[in-house]
Order: C-alpha cells, then structure tokens, then sequence
C-alpha cells in the first residue's frame, strides 16, 4: 500500500532547514560543530510529524534547542552549573526555572506556540511516524545508564554515532552534543547506586557514657553567606569572629547555586560529586527509609532530631529525602503560618520557630540536633551603581546574621537554665553568584575565566584545575561552643575541618562530640588527605566507591 506524504519534498527540506539552523547555532554560541549533535532534534522533528507541518515541525525544535541554550547560559552565569535534565523532569523543579530569564525567553515560548498553532494537522497518512514518537518517549522514560550495552534503541544510535558523553563537566557535553542530546543523556533514572561487599556503613551504635555531657548541636547552612580570609571581600559575617565564633574554612561542590550539593555532603559525609545528579530530586524515592546519614546517627545516639527550612517543603523535595535521612521532625514554610507563600520570608521566621522546637525538646529533658536552613541572603542582587549587587547583598547578610545572634544568645539562655551543654556551627553553602565582584576585588584571577565581561553573566569559568578548586569553592564556617566540658572544643572542631570539602564535616563532629558510627572513622582517615586530593574526581571516585553510597543510603 502506497502512502503519501507530504507533498514537494517538505519533509525533507524541514530536515535540511532543522539540521544547517541546528549546526549554525552550535557554531554561533560555541565556535564548535559537531554533526552528532542532531541525532535527538532529528528524532524530536520526525516525533513532531505526526501532529505538525513539516516547516513548522522544524521551527519549533530550532526554537526549542535557542530557548534550552538560553537557559543554560544564563544559569551558568548565574551558578556556574549547567543545565541539566533534572531541572526540567525533577518533581517540581522547573517551577524554578523562572530565575533564568530575560526578554529572550518569552520570545521563544511565544514562537514555540505559534509553531503549534499555526502548524497543526493531523491525518491518516501522518500515522506513520507514531513509531518514532514512541521510540523517543520510551526511550526517556526507560530506566537506563547512558553508558550501559543492554539499553534503548536511541541509546544504541548514541554508541553508534560515537557520541561522547562528557559526565565530568555538563557545560561542555551541551557544546559538544547540543542541549537536546545532552539533557538526554543526563535523564538519571535508574542510576541507584550499587550495593556491594564493601560494608563501612553498619548501623551499630557504641555506648555512650557521658551522654549529659553531649551538646545540643545546631547546624546552619546560611544561604549564600560569605567572607573572605583576607581584605579582598570582607561581609558582616566575619564579625561573627568578634562574637566569639571560632573561624575557619571550607569547600563548597558548587558557586552560586545548587544549595542541595553541599547539604547531601554535610548530611551524609559523602561527596555530591561522585555521582552527578545526586541530588535529591533524582533519588527521593529510591532512598531507604533507614539511610544512614547524620540525623539518623544523632538519633541513635540519643538525640531529638529536626530540620527547618523557611521555603516550600517541596523544594529539593526536601519532605521526603529529610524523613529518610533520619530527622524525626521537619518544619517547612507552610508549617510557619506565613501568610503569603508568593513572598520569600527572612530567616527569622526560621529561628522562632526553631527556637520553639528546642524548647519542647528540653522540656522532654531531650537532646537536640537541629539543622537550619536560612533563605532571605538567596540572590540575585539588585545593582547599585554598578556595585555588582554587592550592598544589597550585604545588606541582607547583615539582617540574617543579626536575627541568628539573637536567636543563638535565646538558645544559650534556655541552655544556661537547663545546664544543658550547645555547639553552634554556621557555614555558606557556596559563594554568592557575584562573580564580577570576585573578580574585581581578585578573589578569582584572569586565569579563572574563558571569558569576562561587565557583569556577572558575562563571565564564563574555565576548566579549573584542583587549586583553583579550592579558591572557586571556598566557604566560611563559624564555630562557637557553650557549657561544654573543657575548653577548646570550637577551636579544635575550626581546626579539624579547616580547607577540608564540607563532606568531612560528619567525620570531624562524630569525633568531637563524640557520635559514632564506622563510616565515620573511614571518612576521617580519607580526610587526612590534602584539600586538593580531596576535591580531584579521580581521587573521589576511588576512595568513595559506588558501593558505599549503595549500602549507606539505599541499602
């Protein structure tokens, strides 16, 4: 049986038009082609003739790669990160989306929509390419490795094809196979770790003895919140040093964004770079609900356990990966009677109501570990005189640092009445995405950069080698100790976790306080090792094996 199609080859000069638009774009954003790339705007195009004219099949995907482009590009301004699958398929992630945007985005949208409305046909004769439709979206909703033999027919074309998939860098998969293949291959599921014989991570717990002499801990991940150790970027954070605070420092996985990176690292002391995508939405429900993580050895050690954070339980999906995790309790937004959910809050609304929380533990005579997550320091930054952002920055910081000291001297007043112990621990996830400002007051040098512009978003990081690293991620941490049995115990804890990454933290606390679980004193010898060793990938992927993020978190 004969089946016509459409008429004057307009399938085929569609595919001509998708494939030299395609490549020029590559060419006009990166300076790069590589034919490959077309492989997945190809299949999209055929998938999209079942319902579209074939010019307007081919408009659509060529808007569709400009608009993804786009937002990758603005967030790795903005971040540093390149945009990955899991910011469009994550569970509610891509509300987020909206913080990468300028007039450009609207544009596309409004092109995209034209293109189906303008397009739309559906007949008998377009049935044929349903097959290839179904071949595409099976494809991506299989569980799968991108890498793996024994996988889907799209994935067969990809190793065909010898398409290269750059797992160690995101930013230059998408310049070498284009924003579609790459958010393609970056789809995780089905990426559960291995569980293995390598058992570091057994639920034993040992005795504690001076349990009283245990403090309450609370640990603050301050959103954006930074200072350097020199002149070169000094914020009202350092004076929490006059406060008190013993000082020191560490490494972020991430600059300007991905707070969930370096909370997976300081609550399960393992690094988030192991498996790119490890970050919560990927595997909230793959997670047992016994993963060993730091709440949870709090837990087995006699503590009251709780998190607050004063956004959207949702985000990061938070509500499910912090049950798994051990915390007992979590305090979201939507439990703080906030009354409008549209208006980010300052942090504090977090502190009263964590300050409520430690109250109800002491009057059940209970120990507390809390884990606090503040907001309102979150970017961007307005623009003052060209300043980058850098007062309205500050600004906040100071305001979120002035609520937490009056929440911190609340707790030391409840704790001095109940003779109850505390250790304060606050540190920035990562350094704001204030990079022209870093840049002019040479914290980051020209060699940082591929290129440089007079904003923030102008500037584009280079491969960066591990020194480098070190700079790029580095965070303060503060430290402070109350009624605790003898003295020193900030210092040393400052000392210990100095220019460490934030994963060895766990190590360091399950010492001081002292905690204990085996995992532990195998993350504190890895640790031993210098700072650059400990942020090499190379290094990370054999001294943190598959198998031991499979039998701690999954198993």
């Amino acid at each position: 049986m004969h089946i016509k199609l459409f008429d004057k080859g307009q399938i085929f000069w569609g595919l001509l038009l998708l494939s030299f638009s395609s490549l020029f774009i590559q060419w006009f954003v990166f300076d790069y082609i590589l034919p490959t790339k077309l492989l997945l705007p190809l299949l999209v195009y055929a998938s999209l003739l079942l319902v579209l004219r074939p010019y307007f099949a081919a408009a659509f995907v060529l808007l569709l790669e400009a608009l993804l482009l786009r937002i990758h590009i603005m967030k790795l301004s903005y971040t540093n990160t390149a945009l990955e699958a899991s910011d469009i398929f994550g569970w509610k992630q891509a509300l987020f989306l909206k913080s990468y945007t300028d007039f450009l985005i609207p544009l596309l949208l409004v092109g995209m929509l034209w293109c189906l409305f303008k397009g739309f046909t559906i007949k008998k004769r377009q049935f044929v390419f349903l097959p290839v439709l179904l071949l595409v979206t099976t494809s991506c909703m299989q569980e799968r490795r991108p890498t793996d033999s024994s996988v889907n027919l799209v994935s067969y074309l990809f190793r065909v094809a010898k398409v290269h998939y750059v797992d160690w860098n995101f930013a230059t998969n998408i310049k070498e196979n284009g924003v579609l293949n790459h958010l393609f291959l970056t789809l995780p599921m089905g990426q559960i770790p291995a569980k293995g014989k390598i058992r570091l991570g057994e639920r034993k717990v040992a005795t504690v003895h001076n349990a009283k002499d245990m403090p309450d801990v609370f640990l603050v991940l301050c959103e954006s919140c930074y200072t350097s150790t020199s002149a070169k970027f000094v914020t009202p954070m350092a004076d929490l040093e006059k406060a008190g605070f013993a000082r020191s420092t560490m490494i972020s996985p991430v600059y300007g964004g991905m707070t969930a990176e370096a909370e997976f690292e300081v609550l399960t002391g393992l690094p988030s770079q192991r498996y790119k995508g490890i970050d919560f939405q990927y595997f909230a429900e793959s997670y047992s609900e016994h993963a060993m993580a730091l709440p949870r050895v709090f837990s087995e050690n006699g503590y009251a356990t709780f998190s607050s954070h004063n956004n959207r339980a949702f985000f990061w999906r938070r509500d499910v990966v912090h049950p798994k995790f051990g915390f007992e309790k979590s305090i979201f937004l939507e439990q703080m009677n906030w009354p409008d959910m549209s208006i980010v809050p300052k942090d504090d609304i977090l502190f009263r109501n964590a300050l409520a929380q430690y109250k109800a533990n002491l009057d059940g005579n209970k120990k507390t570990f809390s884990f606090l997550i503040t907001i309102h320091t979150h970017g961007p930054y307005k623009d003052v005189n060209g300043d980058g952002g850098e007062a309205d920055y500050k600004a906040k910081l100071q305001e979120s640092l002035s609520e937490f000291l009056s929440f911190q001297a609340q707790v030391h007043e409840l704790a001095q009445k109940n003779k109850r112990p505390v250790l304060f621990l606050i540190f920035g996830d990562h350094k704001p995405a204030m990079t022209v400002s870093f840049y002019k007051k040479h914290v980051f040098s020209d060699d940082f950069f591929t290129e440089k512009g007079e904003k923030s978003e102008g500037f584009r990081f280079s491969s960066l080698n591990d020194s480098q690293r070190l700079t790029y991620g580095r965070v303060p941490l503060f430290v402070s100790a109350f009624n605790t049995k003898g003295s020193g115990l900030a210092e040393s804890i400052a000392r210990e976790i100095h220019d460490k990454p934030i994963y060895c933290l766990p190590g360091v606390l399950s010492e001081s306080i002292p905690i204990y679980h085996e995992f532990y004193g195998y993350l504190k010898d890895v640790c031993k090792r210098s700072s650059e060793e400990l942020v090499d990938k190379s290094v990370i992927d054999t001294v943190f094996p598959e198998e031991i993020y499979g039998n701690l978190l999954f198993d």
